[in-house]
């Protein structure tokens, strides 16, 4: 499995014996500035913070999510599957 694009929100293949991921959304587009593009729109991840603070909305994603997020990243480098960009 690769997982790739600017912001590593992009599934861009797999090869997984028995399995086939589908059906992923799209990732979120770039912020568009004008004369630069960049740095990934996390728009909806702060107006569900506010909704949340301020009217008692349902969190969009927990704190478990966030730590197996950080774990599957430390396996990777600890199993040498993160390159240094060469």
């Amino acid at each position: 499995m690769k997982i790739g694009g600017q912001y590593l929100n992009e599934l861009e293949y797999q090869d997984i014996e028995g399995y086939e991921i589908t059906g992923l959304p799209p990732g979120n587009p770039p912020n568009n500035y004008g004369n630069y593009v960049g740095s990934m729109s996390n728009h909806d991840a702060y107006e569900n913070l506010i909704d949340v603070l301020q009217n008692g909305g349902t969190i969009a994603t927990n704190g478990f999510e966030g730590m197996k997020t950080v774990e599957i990243i430390e396996k990777i480098y600890e199993s040498g599957g993160a390159s240094s960009g060469h």
